[in-house]
């Protein structure tokens, strides 16, 4: 909690030094066009003081107080009562103010000023402990700044609430609410409209003022004549008793006489430098006093700065006149076309519209900077750029300008004045060039950019070998292709094309070589390739020995054909050639026939029929039994062997045991009942040779075994 208060604190304060002696305190509030003389303090030491504020509610960060106790007291937090009684005379003069019969505790500041202006005025706030308990009861306590002089019956109290004579005191500015003491009438009877909680700040467990109460920050003012001497005293006092202080704060410097100034209006900020720019919306000087009054008042002012008078701006006079019943006038600055030569200022100096002592005086000054013309030139020309590539948009222009490119798209940043440009597609960019609020044209141009494409590759595939007269095509692959690209192929025989696919519908032997494309996408640059077409003619059938014959259950022949790069087929034309050269099977008798070709690469030639006869030859014309059963049952009692055509016989048959001893022969190819010698043989295997002769006179030998089982 310690640390909180004390960071609070550090941050929110209200400091008081006390004891202030009249001259520091009246040269404290001593403002523009005010002159302070003879200064007097009736107070006790401790209740006047010089403050600061930062962070406070109390709406004024410096100046005086004076109070009914102690100065120093007002520092601080409420709730904590401020009371105390410092034993001093009231004011007489603030009686008939507060109601009260009678006042303690004043404290009077009083001096004499002269006025350089028709007006004195000054900012205060008012606050006291009386308020909430003491709000519409006796203990009414009350201040005043009563000025007297020239012009002025007796004394006037400048301390009156907005637009009353009503002064101001506890009763006439608070919440409304009477309190413990206090009853309404009280505070009606201070005058119509009374009290005024719309001028109240209640300040109830304020942290840097200790008053429960407060008004807002109020003005008090009067007219007076310049250059006369009037006295101002600035008095406060407890009503009846010296409890329960008040105290009364004084802005520091904002005692001044009447307040004229000048202030530059219609203008641009310029990095917070008012200007206007030449050939644009003009600019002014405002001219203005506090009051209104019912007569004009004549200003004048010096005319300073680098801007040249008629010449960098429309000619002006040194001085205006705010008209009766008006409190401002405006003198209009309207900057002039000329050649470019950098920023200028136009200062105009107030001087105070009173000469007191035949002194001038500067009361205030503006400053308004009149700048060249706006000025940006397009300086790209339309261009072509090929795609991908960044170009720099120049432009020749004031970098104080607003730069809008349209469109965004395919720039570096739309909102500078020289973006790069890198569009995929042909673009026209925008420019709006201009200064926000200042009423100058807006500047715009445009350029445009042509978007050229590079090809990156192009494939047109892989060599080829062609037979002569059959068409050839050939669509190449561009990565990536665009309309904008132009092509070429050229080749043997001066050949030359500008058509993207190569279209050979007749080609010949001579056209063969070496053919290249192109891509060519300008300045952007081209990319090619190269195929070979080797163009041959059809090779001639192949020469081929037709019928081949192939014994039944032989081993297959080759083929006798004549040729390279055969080509097989089941049929004369058409269908899918096979996979290698047909494969005969002599298993099964009968005649196949095959077409065969000869090519080279994809030329081939006619197909030629191939006939394959399977038959039966001599070796199959006999049958030979592999056993037999010489037991007289009927059943398979004889080796007997069986010719196939009536061209073939029989010329020798011999008949082995296992010692090589010959236990049959026969030249007449009679079978064999298994005996030897007039007695069947043992059982077991015997061997055989059989002789015998083919239709075409071959005589064939046949050699095997023959088993016996008796």
């Amino acid at each position: 909690m310690l640390l909180f208060i004390s960071n609070k604190q550090s941050k929110a304060q209200l400091v008081v030094t006390s004891s202030q002696t009249a001259t520091a305190l009246a040269q404290k509030l001593s403002g523009n066009g005010i002159t302070v003389l003879n200064a007097s303090l009736t107070c006790a030491a401790a209740a006047n003081g010089i403050f600061s504020a930062s962070a406070s509610n109390l709406g004024i960060d410096s100046g005086i107080v004076l109070t009914t106790g102690l100065a120093t007291s007002v520092a601080g937090a409420e709730p904590g009562l401020t009371s105390y009684n410092n034993n001093t005379n009231g004011d007489a003069a603030l009686q008939a103010l507060s109601g009260a019969g009678s006042t303690r505790d004043a404290c009077i500041l009083q001096f004499d000023l002269v006025p350089k202006g028709d007006t004195v005025k000054f900012d205060y706030v008012f606050g006291s402990e009386e308020y909430i308990n003491s709000v519409c009861g006796p203990y009414n306590d009350a201040f005043a700044f009563f000025i007297s002089g020239p012009g002025i019956a007796g004394t006037d109290n400048m301390a009156q609430v907005p637009g009353t004579v009503i002064p101001v005191a506890v009763n006439s500015i608070n919440n409304g609410i009477p309190g413990t003491y206090g009853a309404i009438a009280n505070c009606t009877s201070m005058g119509s409209g009374s009290p005024f909680t719309s001028f109240y700040n209640d300040n109830t467990n304020g942290t840097t003022v200790a008053y429960r109460g407060l008004t807002t920050v109020l003005t008090a003012a009067h007219a007076v004549s310049a250059c006369d001497t009037y006295h101002l005293k600035l008095t406060i006092a407890d009503a009846l008793n010296g409890l329960y202080d008040s105290g009364v704060f004084i802005k520091a410097g904002s005692l001044q006489s009447s307040t004229f100034n000048v202030e530059v209006a219609g203008a641009v900020n310029t990095g917070g430098s008012p200007a206007i720019y030449k050939g644009c919306t003009p600019g002014s000087f405002t001219f203005s006093r506090s009051v209104a009054k019912p007569t004009p008042q004549i200003l004048t002012y010096q005319i300073g700065g680098t801007a040249v008078n008629g010449t960098d701006y429309t000619a002006i006079p040194t001085s205006v006149t705010i008209p009766a019943n008006a409190t401002s006038t405006t003198l209009t600055i309207d900057g002039l076309v000329t050649p470019a030569n950098g920023p200028k200022t136009l200062k105009l100096y107030l001087n105070a519209p009173y000469s007191c002592n035949g002194v001038m005086d500067v009361i205030d000054s503006a400053e308004l900077q009149i700048m060249d013309a706006p000025h940006a030139d397009l300086l790209s020309q339309d261009t072509t750029i090929c795609d991908g590539v960044s170009l720099p948009i120049l432009v020749d222009g004031d970098n104080n300008l607003t730069y809008k490119w349209s469109p965004a798209t395919g720039l570096s940043n739309p909102n500078i004045k020289n973006p790069l440009a890198n569009p995929s597609v042909n673009t026209t960019y925008t420019l709006k060039a201009y200064i926000p609020g200042s009423g100058c044209d807006t500047i715009s141009g445009s350029v445009s950019l042509d978007v050229l494409f590079a090809p990156f590759s192009v494939s047109v595939g892989s060599d080829i070998f062609a037979c002569e007269h059959t068409p050839i095509v050939i669509d190449p692959v561009i990565v990536t292709d665009h309309s904008t690209f132009t092509y070429e192929w050229t080749g043997p025989q001066g050949f030359s094309s500008t058509n993207k696919e190569l279209d050979l519908t007749d080609p010949l032997v001579g056209q063969a070589g070496e053919y290249v494309f192109k891509v060519d996408g300008g300045i952007c640059g081209a990319v090619s390739d190269s195929v070979f077409i080797n163009v041959v003619l059809f090779p001639s059938p192949p020469s081929v020995i037709s019928p081949v014959k192939m014994c039944m259950n032989s081993k297959a022949q080759p083929l006798n054909v004549n040729g390279v790069s055969l080509k097989w087929y089941t049929q004369a034309e058409g269908g899918y050639a096979l996979s290698a050269e047909p494969d005969i099977n002599t298993s099964v008798e009968g005649t196949t026939d095959y077409y065969v070709s000869q090519s080279y690469g994809q030329c081939e030639s006619d197909r030629v029929k191939f006939t394959v006869i399977v038959e039966r030859c001599c070796d199959d014309n006999i049958f030979i039994p592999s056993a037999f059963t010489p037991n007289n049952d009927g059943l398979n009692d004889q080796f007997q062997f069986t010719l196939h055509g009536e061209e073939s016989k029989i010329l020798e048959v011999e008949i082995f045991n296992r010692w090589g001893q010959m236990v049959y022969h026969s030249n007449s190819g009679q079978p064999w009942n298994g005996a030897y010698n007039g007695t069947i043989v043992e059982s077991g295997n015997y061997f055989y040779l059989i002789s015998f002769t083919c239709k075409d006179g071959t005589i064939i030998k046949k050699k095997g075994e023959v088993l016996v089982v008796r």
